[in-house]
């Protein structure tokens, strides 16, 4: 429990000091006037923590999601059993990273100083919107301790969520990459020294041979160029992201790509699902989970239009009906929201909903690695066996022809 110092009067005029323990300033006040002291002044005394110095340079990191992932659960354990909220965050910094430490108790100190929880947590970017959300009714309805257990399962959720994505991006990403490597190598490095190679022997060369010869001449002698427009394009697409109509457009096109679009479309709907279903389950008020929804979505297009449902709902519509018109997330999404509003199990559906599109994007990521692989083994094979024919042409010219004249 927190130790205060605190200075006081009695009734006669003398002055009282000392420590005191309470869950709060406010408490510890009651329990002074109680005893007949007007207080003067209060301060909260440093507890120590008995923290063990970590030599791991990544625990100092400020805190992560992962972070709260845990400590969410770990908070949630504590008040189902009764412990107060402060002596919670209190063992919560204890055994908590260094640098993520120094979060949990200046959380601490501001509910020291009557702040709530979801107000204390403003003041820290890491919690995001839904969370404050979550927490804010949890602390109104006085289950504060499933808030966090819905914050904790949500986290989780979008954690592997991203991970599986990231996994199915990364690989095409590296097997495109090294592709590209190879191939530079090969036109900067190899076919230049095969071009001296068969100079030397002075022979004429193959179609084949003259024709990678030339694309490696061009290449290295354009290559300047071709660095600065390549790095010209990225800035220009960066920037460009960062202006909100050509962002709005780019996400929306990236619902459509070929093999990739499907993959963001399962993914903007199961974050979608998921996240609004837990705070419509934990009572957030259906307007207001729409407009927290609108800064979870990665996809503006995606926030967009929800967004527009937003409004629409605000003004007497159904859900169902402007995410169907829209037609930005998965198909069977709005019909089965529709379905939850005429049953009055929205949230219930939602889940359903966000368990059923995690399962098809696990599906989808590993059928797309399944085909990149022997398309990329092809293209690489493919690419390695053409410089190969043009050097053994080379070679069987050079062996069996006569002297170029």
């Amino acid at each position: 429990m927190p130790e205060f110092q605190y200075i006081a009067r009695d009734s006669a005029g003398r002055q009282h000091s000392g420590t005191a323990p309470a869950q709060t300033q406010d408490e510890l006040i009651r329990n002074l006037r109680a005893q007949g002291l007007l207080t003067m002044e209060v301060k909260l005394l440093k507890q120590k923590t008995g923290a063990a110095i970590s030599l791991n340079p990544f625990d100092y990191r400020s805190i992560r999601a992962t972070d709260l992932e845990y400590s969410f659960h770990q908070l949630s354990m504590m008040l189902h059993s009764g412990m107060a909220l402060l002596e919670a965050l209190a063992i919560t910094a204890e055994f908590s990273r260094p640098g993520a430490r120094k979060t949990w108790v200046e959380l601490g100190e501001r509910i020291q100083n009557g702040e709530g929880l979801s107000t204390a947590m403003a003041g820290h970017k890491v919690f995001s919107q839904m969370t404050m959300q979550l927490v804010r009714v949890g602390e109104h309805t006085g289950n504060l301790d499933q808030a966090l257990v819905l914050a904790s399962e949500h986290l989780e959720k979008r954690r592997l969520l991203r991970s599986q994505l990231i996994q199915a991006l990364s690989y095409p990403i590296f097997v495109i990459l090294f592709a590209i490597g190879i191939t530079i190598f090969m036109l900067v490095k190899l076919i230049p020294e095969l071009k001296k190679f068969i100079g030397i022997m002075g022979r004429k060369l193959p179609p084949i041979t003259q024709a990678l010869i030339d694309t490696s001449n061009w290449i290295n002698a354009n290559l300047p160029g071709i660095t600065a427009v390549l790095a010209t394009i990225s800035v220009t697409l960066f920037l460009l992201y960062q202006w909100t109509p050509a962002r709005l457009w780019m996400d929306r096109a990236m619902l459509h790509i070929p093999l990739f679009g499907t993959l963001f479309r399962l993914s903007g709907t199961a974050v979608f699902a998921r996240g609004l279903g837990t705070m419509l389950h934990s009572g957030v008020w259906l307007i207001d989970a729409l407009q927290t929804m609108e800064n979870l979505l990665g996809n503006r297009y995606l926030a967009l239009c929800v967004a527009n449902a937003r409004e629409r709902v605000a003004q007497g519509s159904s859900l169902s009906a402007p995410l169907m018109e829209s037609g930005a997330f998965m198909p069977i999404l709005p019909r089965m929201i529709a379905v939850g509003e005429s049953s009055g199990k929205v949230d219930d559906i939602l889940a359903e909903m966000a368990r059923y599109h995690e399962d098809l994007l696990e599906r989808a990521i590993k059928r797309m690695v399944g085909i990149i692989g022997p398309v990329t083994t092809i293209l690489i094979g493919g690419l390695i066996g053409f410089v190969y024919a043009a050097f053994l042409t080379a070679m069987f010219a050079a062996a069996g022809g006569s002297p170029h004249k």
